[in-house]
Formats: structure tokens, sequence, C-alpha cells
């Protein structure tokens, strides 16, 4: 018994503490509202918020997404290669059905998406 618990500490000491999961981003809606000339589209405008070190599941938005870092940093990996690292102030775009996966660095961050919606359904899907 005390020589695998010593085999178990040994091995959190050279690897680390196994990963239980990243807590996922907390979207907040702050409006929503019909497109004029669409009786089947909407907008809706949220900030996500993102705890420090944390990595979402790989996604996309099926009629896209816009948005600008308001705190911390942000890292996109889009299309599994094109890796783009966003700071305070910065916007950026992803296309409709563009699947990417955020992470952030050490420190918490905080995002305002502005995205086009069909009524009814969902604003992300989650990737296989």
């Amino acid at each position: 018994m005390q020589l695998l618990l010593r085999a178990l500490l040994t091995a959190l000491l050279f690897f680390g503490s196994p990963a239980i999961g990243d807590p996922a981003p907390t979207f907040v809606e702050l409006y929503r509202k019909p497109i004029a000339d669409s009786e089947a589209l909407e907008v809706v405008v949220g900030i996500i918020e993102r705890s420090g070190a944390s990595t979402t599941s790989k996604h996309y938005h099926p009629r896209g997404e816009y948005g600008v870092v308001l705190n911390g940093s942000i890292t996109i990996v889009s299309d599994g290669s094109v890796s783009t690292t966003l700071e305070i102030g910065d916007t950026f775009y992803q296309s409709p059905g563009e699947w990417h996966i955020v992470s952030t660095g050490s420190s918490p961050s905080k995002t305002v998406v502005f995205r086009v919606v069909e009524k009814g359904k969902p604003m992300v899907v989650q990737m296989p």
C-alpha cells in the first residue's frame, strides 16, 4: 500500500495533478431583439466570463459571432491551426460554422459578444 502511495505521489510531482475539467464559461445575456426585416432572426448581446487557465470545448456559432475583449486575454484557435491571441480592446469575428476553441491565460477574462441567431435555435453548437 505504501509503495502504491509513493508511486502516486511521485507521478503527481512529475506530471502535475490530473485535470478535472475546466469550468464552463458563463454567458450573461444583456440584450435580445428581433431583426426588423426578418421574422426568423434576432440579435443577442452578452458577456462571456471565463476563469483563468480555462479552455472551451470545440464549438461553432451557426450565424457567426462578433466580439470585443473587455478584460484579460483570450486565445482563439480556429479550424485546427490558426491561433490568435487577443488583449483588452481587441475585436474578433468568427464566421458562421467556423469551429474554434477559446482559452485564457492564468487570469480570468471577460468578452462582450454580438450574435445573430435564429429564433429558437442554439447560439452555440458543440462539436464531437
